[in-house]
């Protein structure tokens, strides 16, 4: 995927949905992959940023969020990219019913201290780690 150049490494941007309720955050873990992560995924440009986070999440959970605000813009390198993931906060319909996407193997409401115990850290993203100061 090619994102916009910053400096010799490439910039992968991504958008995102943190969905808070009752202290918990949903999270998804990807096929074969053993990390939980916000829902969302890689952005073609900078336009539609929140038209990316809603997309991606649904195609990901089966339910539409709604974005309530702006959350935050993480910064972090991995596997030789610097990435840049625009996260909002969304809502959903309290009674929704999630339906795995594609390439989803789990989908699941973490409680939010829990999450900031150490023997979790190791089964989250980073995206997760960074914002949990936040929320």
């Amino acid at each position: 995927m090619k994102g916009y150049s910053h400096g010799l490494m490439p910039t992968i941007l991504l958008s995102g949905c943190a969905i808070l309720k009752n202290e918990k955050v949903l999270l998804i873990r990807k096929k074969g992959k053993a990390l939980w992560e916000l829902p969302g995924g890689i952005v073609k440009s900078k336009i539609g940023l929140e038209d990316a986070a809603v997309q991606k999440t649904k195609e990901q959970i089966g339910v539409k969020p709604e974005i309530i605000q702006h959350f935050t813009i993480l910064e972090y390198q991995k596997a030789g990219n610097n990435v840049e993931a625009t996260i909002f906060e969304c809502d959903l319909d309290p009674e929704a019913t999630f339906t795995p996407g594609e390439n989803i193997e789990e989908i699941g409401w973490f409680v939010i201290s829990d999450l900031k115990k150490d023997d979790l850290a190791d089964r989250i993203g980073e995206d997760v780690k960074t914002i949990l100061d936040d929320i």
